[in-house]
């Protein structure tokens, strides 16, 4: 998650992020509250706790078919196979084994 807390405005913020080159939906914090960034817009997030926000981050790369950053695609198909997903992301054997070790951890 990004932390915006230097902008002035949330839309400041989405500009910030565009500009490091953040093109897929991001999570991030504006003054204590969280927000998606979809393309160029911030969208406020009402959820409870980080897991919410991340579960509905996650859903809204399935509603637009967006792909997943590189740096963050092991991450997102750990979460596919975790929720019993139909996986994106190929399997590898880095990724087949952690799931493993936390599914039998639970």
């Amino acid at each position: 998650m990004q932390d915006e807390d230097q902008a002035d405005t949330v839309d400041e913020a989405v500009k910030q992020l565009r500009d490091r080159q953040c093109i897929q939906p991001v999570l991030f914090t504006y003054q204590g509250r969280q927000w998606i960034k979809l393309d160029n817009t911030a969208v406020p997030v009402n959820a409870s706790c980080i897991a919410d926000a991340f579960e509905l981050l996650f859903q809204y790369f399935f509603a637009f078919n967006v792909s997943y950053p590189a740096e963050l695609w092991l991450v997102y198909g750990f979460m596919e196979r975790v929720l019993a997903i139909r996986p994106t992301v190929g399997k590898s054997v880095i990724l087949a084994e952690l799931c493993k070790h936390v599914l039998a951890a639970n």
